[in-house]
């Protein structure tokens, strides 16, 4: 499936499930910008507050190597929603 820049994706991968918006892809890599790790909590699922345990936070892009993308899918309208908000603190 082929995505055009802004699409809100998912990445899932042997790490985690990430979410963000498409940017670029090449035939070893893709990015996605305003990047989120989706984590499942007591009252169910939210993103982290970094891509990792070690990372900064709010990175404004993250690049994965492919061989570590198990599947990538558009986000479902749940969640896509959830992020524009986290993003922009405007509640859709």
């Amino acid at each position: 499936m082929s995505y055009t820049k802004k699409d809100v994706i998912s990445l899932i991968t042997n790490a985690g499930e990430y979410v963000g918006r498409f940017k670029d892809e090449s035939p070893s890599e893709i990015t996605i910008t305003d990047p989120k790790m989706l984590i499942s909590g007591e009252n169910g699922v939210g993103f982290a507050r970094s891509v990792s345990i070690t990372a900064k936070e709010d990175l404004s892009e993250l690049t994965f190597n492919k061989s570590g993308v198990t599947f990538v899918a558009p986000s479902s309208e749940v969640i896509e929603k959830a992020f524009i908000s986290a993003n922009s603190g405007i509640v859709v």
